[in-house]
């Protein structure tokens, strides 16, 4: 950035009460001293903003699928602003939702699933109730001394065996049921993980507001690790402030309450006013410039992000200002009727952008003449 330096005199058109003249007699020119007033000022360019300005960005990357506003609309908090397409996460949950059913299906009372798991369990309860009825008539028959002693410990073993059987049937299934539960807390849980992520595919509006400006369209692509992923700025048109951006070397002549002196290309003949509300504690280490806030009466339509140039009143001077160029040695000549004479005067070592400020030996309504 181009540094400019503070400007003093005639920064903006009104700023300088009345016009410096010349008057050509003759051979020589005249020069009217009068009282003026002059100012003390900082240049800076700058732009209009809003208060409350939100950029709405999105935190992941894609193309744009759906864009719900557009310039002008009124949006409220968490309103959908545009929609980026993953299709990975759509064809994931739609996978989950599949698997989900499925489980859901056999756990269902008359599934499939639990009428051949019903079907298993109940062969192994009968062949357990079968083993249990040889076993009790073999018991009574070993009691007897009808059968031996080994005929009777292998009907008990093959109990024993069935019982073991039964028993397995069950806590399998009971397994069965509790893996299925367990998938299908897993598989909510991830779902609901995904639908989350899912979410961040819809960007929504932070705030309350108006669309002032839209970053991209339906079929752009946003980068979310780049500038390019803003999608739409937020904010009250009518909550208007003024943005200068101030070479950081003037910030210490700088106070809140100041006025300025405010310059748009859509307004050529026209200065609006405003004062000096916030300076920013913090430089932009690239431009080395300080943000600047200013509260401006624009009595005429603005919009946001309009190009400005300022002027920061630093100091108002008022009295006698001549051109330098026409002092010599500190004389000037003086036109006292006909005659012209040198007189000494007393000035400023100051310099206002080519005039310096007289302090002693001439008077409003002196003429003095340049050239002879």
């Amino acid at each position: 950035m181009v540094k400019k330096a503070v400007i003093f005199g005639i920064v903006l058109a009104l700023i300088l009460l009345g016009l410096f003249f010349y008057k050509k007699n003759n051979s020589y020119q005249t020069y009217k001293v009068e009282k003026r007033q002059v100012v003390k000022s900082v240049y800076a360019s700058g732009y209009i903003d809003t208060s409350d300005l939100v950029v709405v960005k999105s935190e992941v990357s894609g193309y744009v699928e759906k864009m719900y506003v557009k310039e002008g609309d009124t949006v409220k908090k968490g309103q959908p602003i545009a929609k980026i397409s993953n299709q990975t996460i759509y064809e994931n949950i739609k996978d989950i939702d599949y698997q989900i059913a499925s489980i859901r299906e056999k756990l269902l009372k008359n599934s499939p699933f639990q009428r051949e798991n019903q079907a298993q369990i109940e062969i192994k309860r009968q062949v357990y109730e079968n083993a249990k009825k040889i076993y009790e008539r073999r018991k009574a028959l070993f009691q007897k001394g009808l059968i031996s002693k080994e005929q009777f410990d292998e009907v008990a073993k093959n109990l024993e065996v069935a019982e073991k059987d039964y028993k397995k049937q069950l806590e399998l299934y009971k397994d069965t049921l509790q893996d299925l539960n367990f998938q299908l807390k897993s598989l909510s849980a991830k779902k609901n993980s995904l639908e989350k992520e899912l979410d961040k595919y819809i960007v929504k509006s932070p705030t309350d507001g108006k669309v002032l400006r839209k970053f991209l369209n339906e079929g752009d692509y946003v980068n979310s690790m780049t500038q390019s992923n803003q999608i739409v700025s937020i904010g009250d048109p009518n909550k208007i402030e003024t943005v200068l951006l101030v070479d950081e070397e003037y910030i210490p002549k700088i106070k809140e309450g100041m006025e300025v002196l405010i310059k748009l290309d859509s307004y050529p003949d026209k200065v609006f006013t405003g004062k000096i509300k916030t300076i920013e504690l913090q430089s932009d280490r690239n431009s080395r410039t300080v943000k600047v806030k200013a509260d401006v009466n624009y009595d005429l339509p603005v919009v946001v992000n309009m190009t400005v140039e300022g002027n920061i009143i630093l100091s108002k001077e008022e009295g006698i200002f001549i051109p330098k160029e026409i002092i010599s040695e500190g004389r000037v000549k003086i036109l006292q009727g006909n005659q012209v004479k040198e007189i000494n005067i007393q000035a400023e070592s100051e310099d206002y952008n080519g005039y310096v400020k007289v302090l002693k030996g001439l008077k409003e309504g002196d003429t003095l003449v340049i050239g002879k």
